[in-house]
């Protein structure tokens, strides 16, 4: 819902500053790609009023729905809380990912553990991710690679984002989720300190 509200504000601002927003199947690349500029340059202008509205909600739900890169959305929406200490704002941008992302891995943990019980953590951690995605085969234990190794990302990117904050006692809490999940111990009671939401 919030991505349509935000997507209809940038087809408007693209109409009223006669900027391309329809593509068409005839369009040569130059004009594709001409289009694609005018839209990026359209969200940040928007994203820019949302943040000075104070539509902190709105913005968070459209990076939790993952419409735009990282980069270009979610990590300028994290700086701005952290420059405005705006915590709770930042542990509800961050923490929803990083929870779904660990239980996938604990239903990857589970499903090893019944398919193979005789399987090791340090087996499981050496598993050869990149050479399993190469395969673009299944394997138990290569899908809990692939998910563990996409929870400590994010957990990593968190990190050095809550190293920019005072609060040194999530700080830590968040760093020992991270250890938890790199040695595979991480339990699902353990996920109990990543669920702030706004109110």
């Amino acid at each position: 819902m919030s991505y349509s509200k935000l997507n209809l504000e940038i087809e408007r601002y693209l109409k009223q500053n006669d900027l391309p927003f329809i593509g068409k199947s005839t369009d040569s690349k130059e004009e594709t790609e001409k289009r694609l500029e005018a839209y990026k340059k359209g969200r940040d202008v928007i994203f820019k009023k949302w943040i000075e509205e104070k539509r902190f909600k709105e913005l968070i739900s459209c990076a939790h729905g993952r419409w735009f890169p990282y980069d270009e959305f979610t990590k300028p929406l994290a700086d701005y809380f952290i420059t405005k200490n705006n915590l709770l704002e930042l542990k509800v941008l961050c923490e929803k990912e990083i929870r779904f992302k660990i239980e996938d891995t604990l239903k990857c943990l589970k499903n090893v553990k019944e398919s193979f019980p005789k399987a090791t953590i340090d087996e499981m951690i050496s598993y050869d991710l990149e050479e399993y995605l190469n395969t673009k085969s299944y394997h138990p234990i290569g899908e809990l690679s692939k998910w563990r190794a996409k929870a400590l990302l994010l957990l990593e990117r968190y990190i050095e984002l809550l190293k920019q904050t005072k609060d040194n006692d999530y700080l830590k809490t968040i760093e020992e989720l991270y250890e938890k999940s790199q040695k595979l111990i991480i339990k699902k009671s353990d996920l109990k300190c990543i669920k702030h939401k706004l109110k």
